[in-house]
């Protein structure tokens, strides 16, 4: 589930009468980048109590925008707004006692300004209550309370809550299961552009889980997903089009999500890509070792045996017996039954390694429990 809401990061002008030219003067400040001339407009009208004034001043120390970051004073700001009713400030003082920022972590006094902004209608802190009463933070968990105030937040449009009321009544959890619900929720969630929720949906139309089982919706949703950087939708979609997973197959296609899934750490899409151009038209040796490498550090199997074969061959990088075994080695350990039979070779024959009959005993063995391979001939 979407964790909970962050810090409201606009500043604000409310009109309080007496001092509203010089709050929106401070805003004007600010908007042309003048923090200096907005601190200092707003800080003597914060003396004097104003409570937007409090709150603006509370953001600028929270964020470090014109002047050094400091927590406690930033949230010394925000209590004094908060006490006077500013919602923004009940909000963001409930989250300093959730993040223990500024002040000791009080789940509990977190709760307690959070109930204040959300029943003034504070949509991120309706949220927050929903997530401490399904997770048991600083209250006793209810999932009636938690649907309540994620409702609330759903209903203004917040994507998160929308997702976790999702989560609720598909797992059918304390709830009676409802799919027909968790499925609204979980559109309204994807349509607002919600990536989780997006690769939710794109789970169930692709496995029809509780629906027509329909790869073009589960692609679109995949897509939409993949394009916000949800890591497992690139790679899902990088299979169906290099698999053709009933879809046309596209090399490019998957070539390009396996990229991105890539470069966001998913070794299984770097391995894949370095087996991808050790083949056919595309073969690249240069770009397989530098794929192959990435997944290998990553404690990759097929990765680390793949490196260890084009060290072995110099493909697309100088031959090198020695790191070859290095990396047949880390994939042996692995239980990679190939590795462990290269492995097995090396020390038969003393190739990058000291010769070492027991040694290789031992690696053709396990490579044979696992899976017989041929082994190579010793030379002579």
């Amino acid at each position: 589930m979407k964790n909970i809401s962050t810090f409201l990061l606009v500043f604000i002008f409310l009109a309080q009468v007496a001092y509203a030219d010089e709050v929106k003067e401070g805003l004007k400040a600010l908007n042309r980048g003048d923090y200096k001339a907005a601190f200092e407009i707003w800080k003597p009208l914060a003396k004097k109590g104003n409570s937007t004034a409090q709150f603006n001043l509370g953001l600028m120390y929270d964020k470090g925008d014109g002047v050094r970051q400091n927590f406690p004073k930033a949230f010394r700001w925000y209590r004094l707004a908060a006490k006077q009713g500013n919602v923004s400030a009940q909000f963001n003082l409930g989250l300093m006692y959730y993040k223990g920022e500024g002040v000791v972590r009080d789940y509990e006094r977190a709760v307690k300004w959070y109930l204040y902004a959300a029943r003034k209608g504070n949509i991120g802190a309706q949220f927050n209550l929903g997530w401490m009463f399904d997770k048991g933070e600083g209250v006793t968990p209810n999932y009636k309370r938690a649907i309540k105030w994620y409702r609330l937040a759903a209903k203004h449009g917040h994507a998160g809550a929308q997702y976790n009321l999702g989560l609720i009544y598909d797992k059918g959890e304390r709830v009676t299961r409802d799919f027909d619900r968790a499925l609204k929720w979980f559109l309204k969630a994807g349509s607002l552009g919600r990536a989780d929720a997006q690769f939710k949906l794109a789970r169930i139309y692709d496995l029809g889980m509780d629906v027509t089982q329909d790869i073009q919706k589960a692609v679109k949703w995949y897509k939409l997903s993949a394009k916000q950087g949800k890591v497992e939708a690139q790679l899902k979609l990088a299979k169906i089009y290099d698999k053709g997973d009933r879809v046309e197959k596209n090399f490019e296609y998957a070539v390009k999500w396996y990229e991105a899934a890539a470069k966001n750490g998913k070794r299984e899409a770097q391995s894949r890509l370095g087996m991808i151009y050790t083949q056919g038209s595309q073969k690249d040796y240069r770009k397989a070792f530098k794929w192959f490498r990435r997944a290998a550090k990553r404690g990759d199997a097929n990765a680390q045996f793949n490196l260890g074969r084009l060290y072995e061959a110099g493909d697309g990088i100088d031959k090198n017996l020695e790191i070859a075994a290095k990396w047949y080695l880390m994939a042996a350990e692995q239980n990679h039954s190939k590795a462990q039979a290269n492995l097995g070779w090396m020390y038969i024959n003393g190739s990058g390694v000291e010769e070492d009959l027991d040694e290789a005993t031992k690696w053709y063995k396990r490579a044979e429990s696992l899976g017989k391979y041929p082994r190579k001939k010793a030379r002579n």
